[in-house]
């Protein structure tokens, strides 16, 4: 029995199977004009809808909050000066070190300034040992016065208490020779006794005149004694004057070891060092700059809002943060204060003054929340202000 065979053209013109004409006369069914308009009009409702719902949510989000794309992480940085003209010695950071406040940044050569304070000390030390000379001086002169005073005082007393006792024997001496000259009168004594009280009368008499003058010579030396010890005075001013010279030199000594401190530069605030300009062998004056740090912990955001929105925002207000360091990473901050100034009023005739957008910005300080990923300033976010 042969086998027959098909040709190229027979097998192309060749019947197709019913089951295939049947699912293909379905196909093109399904697929004509009319099936096609009537799934187009659902399709076009839903993609309607969705466009609307997309808008009204958009919408209802611009009425409700205040985006800005470009806000930026701003602190204040510390810029940190030499005080005093002289040699750097040792610098005891490099950048990116943290440091805390009041740690050492840079010591100086101190020599001459200790130099300085050395002397200022012994001046201080020699002028202190004068003053206690001529204080001592004083107190010796005091005694000595006091003491001779005292003495003086006490022959004055015992004369006066000697010149009561013969003034009491006067006026005895007295009543004696008045009752014996009656006595004489009568015959009664002989004029002898009356001579002889006459004569004692002369004698206390003249003893008491005697006494009354070393009495006013010994009042007359406590009144000079007294005069004298007035002239304590002279000690006092001297004494005043080494106290005047004393406080200048500790002025003069204050500020010598004022300025030693200021030739060691010290952290103001814990931070992180930025810049350092100054290296060990340096020469520097003051004011030159040496060291510049900011505090990380003190960062905020710096929003430059449109002066169209910028009426709706106000202190405390949430804020959304998203920063482009960390995308999908959403953090919660607050409004802290709306700038009274636009951004282009500000400016000093920079790049900023040639853009009339930036004229019509206000700046929005934002609070951050406390981060635990790392945030540095100049960093870039986006953030959505909910202002109702």
């Amino acid at each position: 029995m042969s086998v027959g065979s098909t040709t190229g053209g027979d097998l192309f013109h060749a019947p197709l199977p019913l089951g295939m004409v049947m699912t293909e006369g379905l196909f093109m069914s399904e697929f004509t004009p009319k099936a096609r308009r009537r799934w187009l009009k659902p399709l076009l409702f839903v993609a309607a809808a969705l466009l609307l719902g997309v808008a009204v949510v958009e919408s209802l989000h611009w009425w409700r909050h205040v985006d800005e794309p470009n806000a930026r992480v701003q602190v204040d940085f510390t810029l940190l000066s030499s005080s005093v003209n002289a040699t750097v010695k040792t610098v005891h950071v490099r950048r990116g070190d943290r440091v805390k406040k009041g740690a050492l940044l840079a010591s100086m050569d101190t020599e001459v300034a200790s130099l300085d304070v050395a002397t200022l000390e012994a001046e201080a030390a020699r002028e202190r040992a004068a003053r206690d000379q001529v204080e001592a001086e004083l107190a010796q002169y005091q005694r000595e016065m006091n003491d001779k005073i005292a003495t003086a005082t006490v022959a004055v007393s015992l004369q006066r208490r000697e010149h009561a006792n013969w003034r009491n024997r006067l006026d005895i001496a007295q009543s004696n020779v008045d009752r014996n000259k009656k006595l004489a009168s009568r015959r009664a004594i002989s004029n002898r006794q009356l001579d002889d009280a006459t004569d004692r009368l002369l004698d206390i008499t003249s003893n008491l005149r005697s006494l009354e003058t070393d009495i006013q010579t010994s009042q007359k030396k406590l009144q000079e004694l007294t005069s004298a010890l007035q002239k304590e005075s002279v000690y006092r001013s001297r004494i005043q004057a080494i106290n005047r010279s004393i406080d200048k030199i500790h002025v003069q000594l204050r500020q010598s070891k004022q300025r030693l401190m200021e030739m060691h530069i010290r952290a103001p605030i814990a931070g992180i060092i930025d810049e350092v300009y100054v290296s060990a062998g340096v020469y520097v004056e003051d004011a030159d700059r040496a060291f510049l740090l900011h505090d990380p912990n003190a960062l905020w955001l710096e929003a430059k809002v449109d002066e169209s929105d910028i009426g709706l925002v106000a202190p405390g207000q949430p804020v959304t943060i998203e920063f482009d360091a960390y995308p999908f990473d959403y953090f919660q901050g607050k409004v802290r204060a709306v700038g009274d100034a636009t951004l282009g009023s500000m400016t000093d005739g920079g790049n900023e003054a040639a853009d009339p957008r930036m004229a019509q910005r206000v700046p929005v300080l934002i609070d951050l929340p406390k981060m635990e990923k790392a945030i540095w300033p100049g960093m870039r976010a986006s953030i959505n202000i909910k202002v109702r």
